[in-house]
């Protein structure tokens, strides 16, 4: 492939859309090509830029709310179409206990609504906003702008009326702050290690990166470096504690990549940091004498020149 080639595969990289196979070649190709590596990091910057105008848009606080709602009715709807199918044709008639549960869930549903309804309804009216009054302890408890995921029911009772429910209540968040606040930083830790989303990981990783030296900083670095099922994440940890590479965990973390990650641009960043961060370590040129016979060219070249300085 020509550098054409490799620079037209950037953006589909920035937005997670290059296959694996395909990664893998351009992160490697990355690594030796200075002119695509500047391109790489121009749009990586334009990407940031865009990322940041979008934060700045005002979007409504119980978006979110009304959404997640709106999807749970209409996969509720779409789960009780199939079952009502799937029953047995002598079994047209309901039980009372199915349909006190079933009841249960529409009445919590239609409250819900009803109290977003209410709160929007008292901010668009002016003045200092009052808490509507509330007939259910339940929805009481559910804090303004949130929803309740994984709504259940628990126990039912068809003589008395009785239910009890349980679910999660998910509320939105959105703060500023700075790396030394210990909220930003548990945040991004968390991000880091929980998010679904690898471009979220990513950004997590580079950001943190600029507290490597932090413990707890560190030891989610290190982690992502050898969990992270996304290369570039990896890769960015690597390079966030390569100037830790001498100490104890950080050297065994990068041997453990050097020796088993399948990314030819995070085993080549792995030999590099070893080779240059730490000098005249006997045990580390022992733990390098198998990496001198690789079948990477790169690697064995720098196997090579370390054990030979080194004996």
């Amino acid at each position: 492939m020509t550098c054409r080639d490799y620079q037209h595969q950037i953006s589909l990289l920035m937005y997670e859309e290059l296959p694996d196979i395909d990664k893998t070649s351009l992160e490697t190709h990355l690594h030796s090509c200075g002119d695509c590596r500047q391109v790489f990091e121009e749009e990586k910057g334009f990407n940031a830029l865009l990322a940041e105008d979008a934060a700045a848009l005002e979007i409504p606080s119980d978006l979110l709310v009304q959404s997640r709602r709106e999807l749970a009715n209409e996969l509720d709807r779409l789960e009780n179409g199939r079952r009502w199918w799937r029953l047995p044709v002598f079994s047209g008639v309901l039980t009372p206990m199915r349909l006190l549960e079933s009841a249960a869930l529409v009445a919590m549903g239609l409250a819900l609504g009803v109290y977003v309804s209410n709160q929007r309804q008292v901010q668009v009216a002016g003045g200092t906003p009052s808490a509507p009054v509330q007939d259910s302890k339940f929805i009481s408890a559910i804090p303004e702008n949130s929803s309740v995921s994984n709504l259940r029911v628990v126990t039912a009772n068809p003589a008395t009326g009785q239910v009890e429910l349980a679910g999660e209540v998910v509320q939105s968040l959105r703060m500023q702050g700075t790396l030394s606040d210990e909220t930003v930083q548990q945040l991004l830790v968390s991000a880091l290690a929980g998010s679904t989303n690898s471009g979220s990981r990513l950004r997590a990783a580079e950001i943190l990166a600029q507290r490597a030296g932090d413990d707890t900083v560190k030891s989610a670095l290190i982690q992502a470096l050898l969990n992270d099922d996304n290369p570039s994440v990896r890769l960015r940890a690597m390079q966030g504690l390569k100037q830790y590479a001498s100490q104890a965990e950080v050297r065994e973390a990068f041997m453990h990549s050097l020796k088993s990650d399948l990314d030819a641009g995070i085993r080549f960043e792995a030999i590099e940091a070893l080779t240059t961060r730490i000098s005249s370590d006997d045990a580390l040129r022992k733990a390098l004498e198998p990496f001198t016979q690789d079948d990477n060219a790169y690697v064995k070249m720098k196997a090579l020149q370390f054990v030979g300085a080194h004996q």
